[in-house]
């Protein structure tokens, strides 16, 4: 009897085993497929949010071609973001932003390395941002007046610092095709770059939109606009009148600014001619589509009056 008592114990242990075993099993196998579940749910929110961010893209495309009154200012319907539109099985967010204020630093030579016009303009902007002596300044424009240079043959000043880099490279030879790309030139540092970023671009034409424009881009950029590049017309506070006369109103054509305090008809002599306007070319777009838990983002740079995608990154 003992005997046959021990065979059922044992009997029974081990079915108590197999029983075990077969749960871990079962377990890991409903977390495996859980698991394999919400991957798939979540591959098809992001597809999803990203074809609503790329939608987002061609709002704001649209958006931009539907602005036809002559001027751009942050007042307008574009200059509004736009937060959480229903958008089929969830979301899309968009922000436009105009960067035809900001300078172009591509301006500041040309590729034979002659300084141009905005050779000045770019000393002064980095004197009053990135609060450098004047020497300082001039050692970073140079830098790009040398980056630019499209003659390989000619040996610059800065080619040796690149040279003695780890890993050494050599100047580009042409003109900025991204803004990242300024931190691979000489003198420009992340900290200097990310300080610099908000008032400079390096797409589209040399003019700036003086509704949209900071307010160190516009005192930066009477340098050249005056004889010898040395007089400023407009001192800080006339800036500062600038300014804020455009955060009431829009600079609808550019004889408003005489309306501005203190300004008054000095404004046709503070810039030079068709350097200046009150209308944006070039815009920046940042698009968030949303689904469930699923978030895609895409930035574009825009050729407002071509409807030119220049740009597009999807993250």
């Amino acid at each position: 009897m003992n005997k046959l008592s021990n065979q059922n114990g044992m009997a029974l242990l081990l079915v108590l085993i197999i029983v075990a075993l077969l749960s871990a099993l079962v377990i890991e196998f409903s977390f495996s497929t859980l698991v394999d579940l919400r991957a798939t749910e979540t591959f098809r929110d992001r597809t999803k949010a990203l074809y609503l961010a790329r939608g987002g893209v061609e709002a704001a495309r649209t958006i931009l071609q539907e602005d036809k009154n002559g001027f751009d200012h942050v007042s307008e319907f574009w200059g509004n973001p736009l937060a959480n539109i229903p958008a089929g099985d969830g979301d899309v967010s968009i922000a436009i932003s105009d960067l035809t204020g900001r300078m172009n630093v591509n301006f500041v030579a040309d590729n034979r390395g002659n300084p141009l016009p905005g050779y000045h303009r770019f000393v002064a902007l980095c004197e009053d941002v990135l609060l450098l002596d004047q020497l300082q300044a001039h050692e970073l424009a140079d830098s790009l007046v040398y980056w630019f240079n499209a003659d390989k043959t000619r040996t610059t000043p800065d080619d040796a610092y690149y040279a003695n880099l780890q890993p050494p490279y050599y100047r580009r030879g042409d003109k900025l095709t991204i803004l990242d790309e300024l931190k691979l030139v000489k003198g420009f540092d992340l900290q200097r770059f990310e300080k610099l970023k908000p008032y400079i671009r390096v797409v589209g034409d040399e003019q700036i939109n003086l509704n949209t424009a900071p307010a160190a881009v516009l005192y930066a950029w009477q340098y050249s606009a005056a004889e010898d590049n040395i007089e400023v017309i407009f001192d800080r506070k006339d800036i500062v009148a600038l300014v804020d006369y455009r955060q009431k109103t829009a600079y609808q054509r550019l004889s408003d600014l005489a309306q501005a305090e203190g300004v008054g008809e000095r404004w046709s002599s503070a810039w030079l001619t068709n350097s200046v306007g009150v209308s944006g070319s070039i815009y920046q777009v940042f698009s968030q589509g949303r689904v469930n838990q699923g978030t895609r983002d895409a930035k574009a740079i825009i050729d407002k009056q071509g409807n030119k995608l220049l740009s597009l990154k999807v993250e």
